[in-house]
């Protein structure tokens, strides 16, 4: 497996020294993330956003890879956030933004494209809105959301291979893929050899209310499918009066997903891909840092410890 950290991490002290002018001084970017490479960070991950994303040129992303490749980075994949597929409102929108997402993608020379088809966000981030609002759940949805969603994922896994890139599925709240059941139902719909699943346990994990299964479940189901991984770990209360859980983010080894035993289970099913951090508290370097260390223990002692 590879290592990557998000864009938004890998840029983040330039950009908050000198602001998104930082993006456009490749002394500074090389400097920074030299300084990732020698830590064990062998990629990074872009999401759309990104400061700026769908205002710059497309040379600006080709600038930033040359920058990449200067340092010896690759660019493991990137994320296009929430694209709302199924829902007649929202849906021509956001496959516009998805396009762009691969156009970006493909200047990037990112290996894999991965998706998630949700429901927005809300505009207004209030904590007690965003903690209590209803989540959209995939195993409660019509057959014609997904049917639709499939629809406009084909041509967008034709065009990534055309680029070549995978397009990665990935498990997520709030969407048509919050179960591992609903990954394998829209990768069956879409029918492209290039399309596997990321099983972000993390966003399974973290919803509300309450699961029949467990993540091993989900990981499991998932392993031979997996093309990407994204990490994250959840701490959680359940609250017997609302019939509800809370969650809130943890380092990656000490939540309720034990991702020793979820890598493993991704490694004997054949996983060799990128893995990128998502998650941590405190301070966001140390945690970048502690998921290296952490991922590279399982893999270099843990796994082959295992192996008979």
């Amino acid at each position: 497996m590879k290592l990557a950290i998000g864009s938004g991490v890998a840029f983040h002290e330039p950009v908050l020294r000198d602001g998104p002018a930082a993006l456009e001084q490749p002394a500074k970017l090389r400097r920074h993330l030299t300084w990732w490479k020698e830590r064990g960070v062998q990629g990074v991950v872009f999401y759309d956003v990104y400061p700026g994303f769908y205002e710059r040129p497309i040379e600006h992303f080709r600038r930033i890879k040359a920058v990449l490749d200067e340092v010896g980075l690759a660019v493991g994949g990137f994320n296009a956030l929430r694209k709302t597929l199924f829902l007649p409102e929202l849906a021509d929108r956001d496959e516009q933004r998805t396009y762009r997402c691969l156009e970006v993608a493909a200047a990037l020379g990112a290996e894999i494209f991965d998706m998630s088809v949700n429901v927005p966000l809300p505009t207004q981030h209030d904590p007690y809105a965003m903690a209590t609002r209803q989540i959209f759940r995939g195993e409660l949805a019509p057959a014609a959301f997904y049917d639709e969603a499939a629809r406009r994922l084909k041509p967008v896994a034709q065009a990534c291979a055309r680029a070549g890139m995978q397009l990665s599925l990935e498990l997520h709240d709030d969407g048509l893929q919050s179960t591992a059941e609903g990954c394998l139902k829209l990768l069956r719909l879409i029918d492209e050899p290039n399309v596997g699943v990321n099983p972000d346990l993390g966003n399974w994990a973290r919803v509300p209310y309450e699961r029949l299964d467990t993540w091993r479940d989900q990981v499991s189901q998932l392993a031979a499918r997996t093309n990407y991984w994204e990490v994250k770990n959840y701490q959680a209360i359940y609250l017997a009066s609302e019939r509800r859980y809370y969650s809130w983010s943890t380092l990656l080894d000490e939540g309720m997903i034990d991702f020793r035993e979820a890598a493993t289970i991704l490694w004997r099913a054949g996983f060799r891909g990128w893995v990128c951090n998502e998650g941590g508290t405190g301070d966001y370097v140390r945690s970048q840092l502690r998921f290296i260390e952490y991922l590279r223990w399982i893999l270099d002692e843990w796994i082959p410890s295992t192996e008979e």
